[in-house]
């Protein structure tokens, strides 16, 4: 499992800081750095907010997966980024993004990029990354 960085904009640690994690898992629900195109393997992702502020949270988490191909070009997934609301009380959050038939064969650098909505539908100031080692796609 990756660890990643987490940015929280005009606030001390003490009132909003987190950790994210990230990991391909194949079919079998195992990590793996190897995964078949046409096999229903995933990104997995959770993260955890902590501090004074979390209960002030509001909005939307955005999960996206960058995927670019060695030699190649980049690539967004899903095209839409998968929404997550913010739960009051709670600061855990986990999404499993579906990557079946998603890239096509090839040695790709994954990036687990996490951005944040507010609750007027603005950029928030939180979100992070995760940089997961080579992913080999096979067919």
């Amino acid at each position: 499992m990756a660890t990643g960085e987490f940015q929280v904009m005009k606030v001390t640690a003490e009132q909003l800081a987190g950790v994210l994690h990230s990991q391909v898992v194949d079919p079998g629900a195992q990590p793996t750095n190897v995964v078949c195109s046409t096999e229903g393997w995933t990104v997995d992702v959770n993260w955890e907010v902590t501090g004074e502020l979390v209960d002030w949270l509001s909005g939307r988490w955005n999960v996206e997966i960058i995927a670019d191909l060695v030699g190649g070009g980049e690539s967004r997934h899903p095209s839409s980024p998968v929404e997550l609301t913010f739960t009051p009380g709670s600061g855990r959050y986990t999404a499993s993004v579906p990557m079946r038939g998603q890239l096509a064969p090839g040695i790709y650098d994954l990036v687990v990029n996490l951005t944040t909505t507010t609750a007027a539908g603005t950029a928030g100031a939180l979100g992070g990354f995760v940089v997961l080692s080579k992913i080999v796609v096979k067919e």
